[in-house]
């Protein structure tokens, strides 16, 4: 029997905040493995920490205690600058509220992750970042700009 890989492995992690004397648990003692490969969904009501827990497996905010390894590498121990190559080789985010760029073109949009990757190319990006809008159905519209954008220019 061959030997799970893991992807992330979470122990006793917490977030907390406080304000004067009082202790807020954003999380509290989150403990979970994820296999590479593995599709896991991250659900609960509003206000029960799914964010902030997303953030902090983003390497976008560090927790208040507990261990995090993304692919055997001790996060919480990482530099600024390990964290952001880290998170450009590893990490792929899809935000809930669509942040995309105003004034950047669907495929600009998807293609921009891949230029402050030093292994590809200017051509490969955009090819791959074609590959991905064809992939969901948006290839069609590789060349539009955001909805928000365009409402906002034509009120003149």
């Amino acid at each position: 029997m061959s030997e799970k890989q893991l992807l992330i492995s979470v122990k006793n992690l917490t977030k907390s905040y406080k304000t004067g004397d009082q202790e807020f648990f954003a999380i509290k003692n989150i403990n979970i493995e994820i296999e590479k490969g593995a599709f896991v969904a991250i659900m609960g009501p509003s206000g029960s920490g799914k964010s902030t827990f997303m953030n902090i497996l983003g390497c976008l905010d560090y927790p208040s205690s507990g261990e995090y390894f993304l692919d055997g590498e001790d996060v919480l121990k990482l530099t600024r600058n390990q964290l952001a190559e880290l998170r450009n080789r590893k990490i792929g985010f899809i935000f809930q509220s669509f942040n995309i760029l105003a004034r950047t073109s669907a495929i600009e949009n998807v293609e921009l992750p891949m230029l402050y990757h030093s292994g590809i190319t200017t051509k490969d990006g955009r090819l791959k970042a074609m590959a991905a809008l064809k992939s969901v159905g948006l290839a069609d519209r590789a060349d539009h700009l955001p909805a928000s954008y365009q409402a906002d220019n034509s009120k003149g």
